[in-house]
């Protein structure tokens, strides 16, 4: 079994492109994506999905069996592009049972809770009122489901527990940011790192769907040697885990690094902060 992790950030939203959108919108702290946005979205999850199968061909030179659960920020335009993603994988694999690609929403990855950014606290009701209108979604396709429409290829799981089930703080400290970012990684990230011997013909993918800065935050969790940097819309940074008991060149590639050795292993960050996936975009 193997055990990776995407982080992406959201994709283009629409008050970067109307710039009235806070004005007449009763809630401007949480912008919808444009429709380049979710073209962006599905592209990625194509892209995550090739990457992977590349990744395991070249290194078992078979197809193991995939599970992808994506962990997405409440706000709505991490979740469009969480569905976008989640889309872009199901379409590349049409046969793929429907469970093997799960969506959980986990406020713990939410945006920096800042004045910079919001000029007033997130109400907490957004959590819910998210989690019923994926249920309505989950309902329309039911509805569907006898009249041979597309359904969706992914799984809702509205019982899953959060790692956190309020917004933070508002104004959110700097540190306090970090420490959740922090911490989301580990709790998201430590129950499959436990498991990674049970099932040798499993490969996991954990895809974290966040915002700017989280995701500088959340990629210093994988690695503290990475840089901070402007992210780009629906940008994507992997990292792979390394176990130690595992005789990989790999892993010690960067043994001396004091500041991320664990005692069960390591992450290897081999993408960063990639937008490549996306350059075509403008020409459809």
């Amino acid at each position: 079994m193997s055990l990776t992790v995407f982080i992406i950030r959201h994709g283009e939203r629409v008050d970067a492109v109307d710039p009235n959108f806070r004005y007449t919108s009763p809630t401007p702290y949480d912008t919808p994506l444009t429709s380049k946005g979710k073209r962006q979205a599905k592209r990625t999850g194509a892209y995550i999905h090739d990457i992977q199968l590349e990744t395991v061909v070249k290194e078992i030179n078979r197809q193991r069996k995939v599970e992808y659960v994506i962990y997405t920020s409440p706000l709505l335009r991490t979740v469009e592009t969480a569905i976008g993603i989640a889309e872009g994988i199901a379409s590349n694999r049409p046969n793929l049972p429907i469970d093997s690609v799960q969506f959980k929403i986990e406020p713990a990855v939410v945006d920096w809770h800042y004045q910079s950014y919001y000029r007033k606290a997130i109400p907490n009701s957004i959590i819910e009122s998210r989690i019923e209108e994926l249920r309505l979604l989950i309902k329309q396709d039911q509805d569907t489901e006898d009249q041979q429409q597309p359904r969706l290829g992914f799984k809702i799981d509205l019982e899953y527990e959060p790692i956190s089930t309020e917004l933070p703080d508002y104004p959110e400290g700097i540190m306090d940011a970090l420490a959740r970012c922090g911490n989301a990684f580990e709790k998201i990230t430590s129950p499959f790192i436990e498991r990674l011997h049970q099932d040798l013909s499993k490969d996991i993918v954990l895809i974290i769907v966040t915002h700017g800065w989280c995701f500088n935050a959340i990629q210093s969790a994988c690695s503290k040697s990475s840089p901070w940097a402007e992210v780009g819309y629906c940008a994507v940074t992997r990292a792979r885990w390394i176990p130690k008991d595992e005789n990989s060149e790999d892993f010690y590639i960067e043994k001396d690094a004091p500041d991320d050795n664990n005692s069960a292993g390591k992450w290897i960050l081999d993408i960063i902060a990639n937008i490549e996936h996306l350059k075509t975009l403008k020409y459809e």
